[in-house]
């Protein structure tokens, strides 16, 4: 029993896979949140210059974009919040139960931030024309830095979840020295400035409804400008990021990342930026708000989308801090919080051994469960980014689809799945580990879904 690893019942979905759950859940979310986090800092300014410039028509503006906040942000996502922590606990419950072990005061905090965020955001619409000026203004600049502080507390936990910066964390097993860490700074003011941009964007759709075009001109200027300064700062700073990643996902950066994906951001850069200058150019011509709402759902399916796909891939074969992979498994020491490696374990006793969940009839291989186990071996190392299904999201059997001999299988599996990139491994792949029956019995699932599929290919033709 001592040899028992403490794993959780693993939640598949068959052809599309649970990360792709996660990942819809949380591209939506992501959308909503940071929308919300630029949008303060929106009100913010627009209170100040209501107050200072003693314009009480632009609080007109502001209660509708408080509105509109109110129904996306604060219902939408404060439902898709939830969703993904229900989403990583059934999905990745080790890795979620990692970072919560590691960094349960400062979710404690972001929780008290955001919980203060939200009082203050139906406090300002209710309130507003029925307080002084001044009070409500300094009430927005409360609203934007909760707002903030939340953003803050995130960016920390989700920069350790592609590295902790350095070996200081592991010997150390500080919070601040994993919070802290090498691309935290670079990596917060980079997703702020593309808050504000996409806050922007939404404030051009809210401003079509205003009545007064004078008003309606200059809040367009104002969120061209911000949207404008958005893009631009966020590239900078996304160049300096990209500065501060591992070397191991910059070469993931540069090699297994899709063209496709590539095209998509820089596209979507140059063209978010030219539509906020052409709307700043045309501010007293601009009618409809079809233009913009097409513009975010652009962002959200051709920037969004392939940005937190990007992000999620550069940080493999790791899903938290470069300890664990991304199929849960511990795979290094971590001597300040008494964490051993499993890897050897694994290796010795057998992954299906380990694991207390898997069915006794699969913890012994023989020749009548050989495949059964084998796609066991899959569900196990392989399902938290490929599906088992020949023809599911991101197919385990796509590179290999022609092969039906298990031996050369076997040998592709322990070439690519090495764990050594400099020997051909894949750098963004976890090491293939436990028995030599267990791999086999893996090679042998995998030549058996690839004869099945070129039999019923066959069929087919033949009819």
């Amino acid at each position: 029993m001592e040899d028992i690893i403490g794993f959780y019942p693993l939640w598949y979905v068959p052809n599309f896979g649970s990360n792709n759950i996660l990942a819809i859940t949380a591209v939506v979310h992501v959308l909503f949140s940071h929308m919300s986090v630029g949008a303060s800092f929106l009100l913010a300014y627009l209170a100040t210059k209501s107050y200072r410039e003693k314009k009480p028509e632009i609080m007109l503006y502001v209660k509708k974009y408080i509105f509109t906040l109110l129904i996306t942000s604060y219902v939408i996502g404060s439902i898709t919040g939830p969703g993904i922590w229900f989403a990583t606990t059934v999905a990745s419950p080790r890795g979620i139960s990692a970072l919560i072990h590691n960094f349960g005061w400062v979710w404690a905090a972001e929780w008290v931030w955001f919980v203060t965020e939200v009082i203050i955001i139906y406090v300002l619409y209710y309130i507003i024309n029925k307080i002084d000026a001044k009070s409500y203004m300094r009430l927005t600049w409360m609203f934007a830095a909760a707002s903030f502080m939340t953003l803050l507390a995130i960016v920390g936990i989700l920069s350790f979840m592609l590295s902790p910066g350095g070996d200081a964390w592991f010997t150390s097993g500080s919070a601040m020295d994993a919070f802290y860490n090498l691309n935290y700074f670079p990596h917060a003011f980079m997703r702020a400035s593309y808050m504000f941009a996409l806050a922007a964007l939404m404030g051009i759709v809210i401003s079509t409804r205003l009545e007064n075009q004078e008003l309606k001109s200059s809040i367009y200027r104002v969120m061209s400008m911000w949207g404008i300064g958005g893009i631009t700062f966020g590239t900078l700073f996304y160049l300096l990021y990209i500065q501060t990643v591992p070397q191991r996902s910059s070469e993931i950066l540069d090699y297994a990342i899709t063209d496709i994906f590539k095209t998509s951001l820089f596209s979507m850069v140059i063209v978010t930026i030219t539509f906020f200058i052409i709307t700043y150019i045309t501010s007293k011509r601009v009618k409809r708000a079809t233009p913009a709402i097409l513009m975010l759902l652009f962002v959200l399916a051709l920037a969004l989308y392939p940005e937190e796909k990007i992000r999620e891939t550069i940080r493999k074969p790791f899903v938290v801090g470069e300890f664990m992979w991304s199929n849960q498994i511990i795979a290094r020491d971590i001597p300040a919080k008494k964490v051993k490696s499993e890897v050897e374990t694994i290796d010795k006793n057998g992954l299906l051994s380990v694991n207390p969940f898997v069915p006794e009839s699969m913890k012994t291989i023989e020749a009548d469960n050989k495949v059964d186990a084998g796609r066991t071996v899959a569900l196990l190392q392989c399902s938290a980014c490929h599906s088992v299904e020949p023809n599911g999201a991101r197919s385990l059997t796509k590179k290999i689809e022609t092969l039906t001999d298990e031996k050369i299988i076997y040998d592709f599996l322990e070439a690519r799945l090495s764990g050594h990139p400099e020997l051909g491994g894949a750098a963004y792949m976890p090491k293939l580990v436990g028995t030599e029956e267990e791999k086999q019995a893996l090679a042998a699932f995998l030549a058996d879904v690839n004869k099945k599929r070129l039999a019923e290919e066959s069929q087919k033709a033949q009819n």
